[in-house]
């Protein structure tokens, strides 16, 4: 080779090189590679449900509003949330709190203005959180203007509700149902119309008449108000009491008496088996026509409330590869399984998870829900001791936590007397067995301070009585103390976007009556080991005489419940496995170490 022909070959290389390193350095700069395709924000965030009425009061006029949710964005972000679920703020008379619409696209003056509203996208947005709306398609008010037009026979709104001719008068000159069929908040599901001579179906009150989802102007509609809505920037949506969407056709079908519900009471919801009145199979085309509109606007999600026993009634509402339909169906079932204490053990946790796991379609994503505003908080329900334990288990399973406003405090039920009471279910039951039905008691205001109030508003009283323990159970007090429920929820939060729980394996190396321990694990990043003791009493847990896994010897403390507060588990020690110390209700996060 000669010299000149060599130094080509080297100026060549040379200039190949420096264009190489210049297309780098673009790429890197102005991201002209092809991007990682990231997870969308409802798998990578916690999402807190907000109550409006009872989070904080803007205004101030004893109940919670729309400013004041904005004026606590930076509680929120501080907590480690990364999803708002609001729960309605439409226009309505309230006989529902909210789930009565009386206008499916505008905000009611109780909670603020539109201009408010779109405030606190913006500066959920700004703060990188996400903001999902209450979607309440089964029903509207009677105040709408569709049923108004309805009653009076005014096309196109004729059929936009489900009427039905009465089956004949009674004795005493009552029209007679045209069937059984019973509503949720007790008595007959039909309401008779004077002006129109005929009944209206309604799964909830009678002020909230069910929409006729077999005619397509109504979902046509529907439709517009989703879209309406996410053209003003929201997140996605909860689709409230979706199962309820479609009955039979034939209004003239009686439902069975359910013969092993050992209810007697003939006006009871739970009297029937609800045959033909619940998850009818058109509800999932309709969730498919929602799932393709929510399609055309990016990062958007739908999780669906769908309550029912039948694991497999709720799990058709994930769809499949080829027809998705929500991203998640609420999994109720650590509500459901878990209504009391006596309920809860390793081995009902274990079977719970399981339950969902084990489900669930291939590539769908699961989430856990330990309570909402219609289920007692935790602490109440469940125990005190168990607040911190059930937020490690949420928080800490793959999949999406939901977090109900005050629950990473351990808020707890607040007594209502009869003459406070507000929530219809529980009046609908009189004075008697209200308490047994009402939702009042997981719906007072949110307790900020021990100031009057509790900090929720400097009103002169508030919507709904103020759990008297707020003096001590409150934001500020548990932002000061050195170990509290918020500071471990809040170290949670953190803890969850480690590579390990977002991306890792679980297992179930121990399980027995009285503990329940899950192991989180991904190749390259640390293990991490949750124990929980399910019972009320002290413990001394053997792990590796119950492990159905090789465990190490030792593991060290990354959290543990505020009820414990012995020097052998304060976070940073060294415990031994065959000698794990727990008080009762306790969770206890151990980073495992890998044996020399």
């Amino acid at each position: 080779m000669d010299r000149k022909y060599f130094q080509i070959c080297l100026l060549a290389i040379v200039f190949v090189g420096t264009i190489i390193v210049i297309i780098v350095c673009f790429e890197a700069k102005y991201g002209i590679r092809e991007k990682v395709v990231e997870s969308p924000f409802w798998q990578t965030s916690v999402v807190y449900q907000v109550y409006p009425r009872s989070f904080y009061d803007g205004q101030p006029d004893e109940t919670g509003d729309i400013t004041g949710i904005t004026s606590k964005v930076d509680y929120l972000l501080e907590l480690g949330v990364g999803a708002v679920w609001l729960s309605p703020v439409y226009t309505s008379p309230m006989k529902d709190f909210g789930y009565d619409v009386a206008n499916f696209t505008e905000i009611d003056p109780i909670f603020g203005s539109m201009a408010d509203f779109d405030d606190l996208v913006t500066t959920l947005h700004r703060k990188g959180l996400k903001l999902v709306m209450d979607f309440v398609p089964n029903h509207s008010s009677d105040q709408h203007e569709w049923f108004q037009r309805s009653v009076r026979c005014e096309d196109p709104y004729t059929d936009f509700y489900i009427w039905a001719n009465s089956s004949g008068v009674d004795a005493n000159g009552t029209q007679i149902p045209p069937n059984n069929w019973l509503s949720v908040f007790r008595g007959s599901a039909w309401e008779w119309n004077d002006e129109r001579q005929q009944f209206y179906f309604h799964q909830f009150l009678p002020e909230q008449p069910d929409l006729n989802y077999r005619n397509h102007l109504v979902r046509e509609e529907m439709k517009r108000v989703l879209t309406m809505w996410l053209d003003r920037h929201v997140d996605g949506f909860r689709i409230h009491a979706l199962k309820f969407l479609f009955e039979i056709e034939d209004l003239s079908q009686n439902e069975p008496v359910a013969t092993h519900s050992g209810v007697q009471d003939p006006d009871d919801y739970d009297y029937l088996n609800h045959t033909y009145t619940v998850d009818q199979p058109e509800t999932l085309t309709v969730v498919r026509e929602w799932r393709q509109l929510l399609n055309q606007y990016p990062d958007r999600v739908m999780m669906v409330e769908v309550y029912n026993d039948d694991i497999d009634a709720v799990m058709k509402y994930y769809g499949n590869e080829t027809v998705p339909l929500a991203d998640f169906p609420f999994n109720f079932f650590l509500i459901d399984n878990l209504q009391s204490r006596g309920d809860l053990t390793g081995e009902s946790l274990r079977y719970t998870i399981d339950l969902w796991l084990d489900n669930m379609p291939e590539g769908k994503w699961p989430n856990w829900v330990t309570g909402n505003h219609d289920n007692g908080r935790v602490a109440s329900r469940l125990g005190r001791d168990l607040v911190d334990a059930l937020n490690m288990l949420t928080l800490l399973l793959p999949g999406t936590p939901v977090t109900y406003y005050g629950e990473e405090l351990g808020m707890e039920n607040t007594f209502i007397s009869w003459d406070e009471t507000k929530d219809p279910e529980g009046c609908r039951w009189g004075p008697d067995l209200y308490q047994e039905h009402s939702r009042d008691p997981e719906r007072t205001p949110m307790q900020w301070d021990n100031c009057t109030n509790a900090g929720f508003t400097t009103a002169n009283s508030t919507w709904l009585p103020v759990n008297p323990n707020y003096k001590v159970l409150n934001v500020k007090a548990q932002t000061q103390a050195e170990t509290s429920h918020l500071k471990i929820y809040k170290e949670l939060a953190v803890l969850r976007r480690a590579d390990t729980f977002s991306k890792g394996h679980i297992a179930f190396p121990v399980v027995t009556k009285e503990i329940f321990s899950f192991l989180r694990y991904l190749e390259g990043s640390e293990k991490y080991l949750l124990v929980i003791n399910t019972s009320e009493e002290e413990l001394e847990v053997n792990l590796h005489r119950h492990a159905n896994l090789p465990l190490p010897s030792s593991a060290v403390v990354v959290l543990r419940s505020v009820t414990d507060t012995s020097e052998k588990t304060h976070p940073g020690s060294e415990v031994p496995l065959d000698k794990v110390p727990l008080v009762g209700g306790e969770g206890l996060l151990l980073n495992l170490q890998a044996e020399d």
